[in-house]
């Protein structure tokens, strides 16, 4: 978070976290959301001594997230962790889920940071109560970008996290084709690699020929060929020559595997948009 922001309104204050990571710096200020409201605060107090078993709670996780921001801003994450942690379960205890969601996201920044208290293990089961807790107060956009920031430090730090060469592999594969679920214009771009990619192919090595004369297919034909082959429709215009035939297979197969992938991811951003 910029030190501009900061000045602008001390209650951003907050860890320090990976610089492509971009998250509260719209909050004001942080509240549970069934304490009084100001203008009725008398009443309410009234009627929630009576009858809110959760307002006590709900109090304390507020006054234990002023804590952490105050400690936040002179320097003592130890402290600020320490409140945050507090505030984040006496706010589930409460449902105030807003609350415990910002709570626990601001443990994981700081736990994600190289310096002490790191600790990354634990900084992930944050993050994930956090987008749990977002989801349950309806911030699916917070949650979906808590989400692929989640997957962006697994690909990041790897070695911290014990994972092997072939999941490193995977993790960049996933990003690179689909965002890591959540970037379903990525998988079209990577669709339109694939087609002019093997379009190349088919031109270079004279692998699709006119069906009906015989003669061999130029680039363009080539493009046409490999994007109907992709997509699985195939109106026989165009046909692989014997030593594309292998080729053009191939290409069906990554197809409808990408098309039915596109349908999955795109299915899941919508579900977090």
């Amino acid at each position: 978070m910029s030190n501009a922001a900061i000045k602008q309104n001390p209650n951003l204050a907050s860890p320090s976290r990976p610089p492509s990571v971009e998250t509260q710096d719209a909050l004001d200020d942080v509240q549970a959301d069934f304490s009084p409201i100001e203008e009725l605060k008398a009443d309410a107090d009234e009627f929630a001594r009576g009858e809110d078993p959760y307002h006590e709670d709900s109090r304390g996780a507020e006054q234990a997230f002023e804590a952490a921001v105050e400690a936040a801003k002179l320097g003592d994450e130890e402290r600020a962790v320490a409140h945050y942690l507090k505030a984040a379960k006496l706010a589930e205890n409460a449902h105030e889920w807003y609350l415990s969601a910002v709570a626990c996201h601001r443990v994981g920044d700081f736990l994600t940071d190289p310096k002490p208290p790191a600790d990354l293990a634990r900084a992930f089961r944050m993050y994930r109560r956090a987008i749990a807790s977002y989801e349950r107060c309806g911030m699916l956009r917070e949650a979906r970008d808590l989400s692929y920031l989640l997957m962006a430090i697994r690909m990041q730090r790897p070695r911290e996290l014990n994972l092997n060469n072939f999941h490193r592999i995977q993790l960049f594969l996933f990003w690179a084709t689909a965002g890591f679920g959540f970037r379903p214009l990525r998988v079209i771009a990577t669709a339109l690699v694939v087609v002019f990619l093997y379009a190349a192919i088919f031109w270079g090595i004279g692998g699709v020929i006119a069906s009906k004369s015989g003669e061999t297919a130029d680039f363009w034909h080539s493009l046409y060929f490999s994007g109907i082959t992709f997509a699985t429709v195939g109106y026989g215009d165009f046909i692989p020559a014997p030593h594309g035939q292998m080729l053009a297979l191939t290409e069906g197969a990554i197809g409808a595997f990408t098309i039915a992938f596109f349908v999955a991811v795109f299915a899941n951003w919508l579900n977090k948009v």
